[in-house]
This record gives C-alpha cells, structure tokens and sequence, in this order.
C-alpha cells in the first residue's frame, strides 16, 4: 500500500495517512485498469499473461482491480507478460495526473 502508514512514535497525522492512502488507492485503480485493457485488447487471459512472467494469476487480477499496490519490479513483468514495453503500460492520459 501506500509509505505512509500509522506507525507508533512518529509524528505523521492520521488524516495524511488517510488522504494519502485514498489518492493511492484513486491512482493504483486507474493504473490497474489500463493494465486490464492492454491486455484484454490483446486478446489475453490472465493466465496466458501470468505464463509469461512471474506474476501469479491472482497478483494480476488484485493489480488490474486497484487493490494491490505493486513493485516496479512487478510492473516491469506485467510488460513482460504483456509483451510491451513499460512506457506503453503509461502511454495513457490518467486522470489523477489532471488533478495535481
């Protein structure tokens, strides 16, 4: 999830973690369903994607559901997956990069 969490001892308000894991939850969504376009556009399954690089099934539906937040590392696979380069994965114009 997000870097900003409710850790003990710091001095982080709990209304920042709260906005902050509401824009990251906002932005993994949007990312996550452009993944899901590429792919079904490409006529692909999860599996066949998951085949391909070494993101299981279930990691791929969390992520093209905005409900799991991802390494780069892990979206570098999904290109692989996908067979695309990882610039095309962005090649996209997000709404939540309108609202900054």
């Amino acid at each position: 999830m997000s870097n900003f969490r409710k850790v003990p001892n710091r001095n982080v308000s709990s209304h920042l973690i709260l906005m902050n894991e509401k824009r990251d939850k906002k932005r993994l969504k949007e990312i996550g369903l452009n993944i899901k376009a590429i792919r079904e556009s490409l006529g692909l399954s999860q599996d066949a994607v998951a085949s391909q690089c070494d993101v299981t099934k279930g990691n791929i539906s969390m992520i093209e559901n905005g409900k799991k937040d991802f390494t780069f590392t892990t979206f570098l696979e999904l290109a692989k997956g996908l067979g695309k380069h990882p610039k095309k994965l962005l090649d996209k114009d997000f709404e939540f990069l309108k609202e900054e």
